[in-house]
């Protein structure tokens, strides 16, 4: 089955913007979030939000788009198969 391109545009969009925000140390959550060392330590907190971030938060951000993505497959396929 194949989703409407619209929503696999999207679906690629997104995980972009995690990766490019990983990236750049920029925050998971936050828009245009910069990071600043919490102690010398590996992780970050973002100046905007306060969030710590670390590898951990990106990858579930991107694993809360694959999630999403999915169910919105899964709708779809259920919602032809009623039709």
């Amino acid at each position: 089955m194949i989703m409407p391109k619209l929503n696999q545009e999207k679906f690629i969009e997104d995980i972009i913007k995690i990766i490019d925000r990983w990236s750049f140390e920029q925050c998971a959550h936050c828009e245009n979030g910069t990071l600043i060392s919490i102690d010398g330590m590996l992780d970050f907190k973002c100046s905007k939000c306060g969030k710590t971030m670390n590898p951990a938060e990106y990858l579930g951000e991107i694993a809360k788009t694959v999630f999403t993505y999915r169910e919105q497959l899964e709708n779809l396929k259920s919602k032809r198969e009623i039709d």
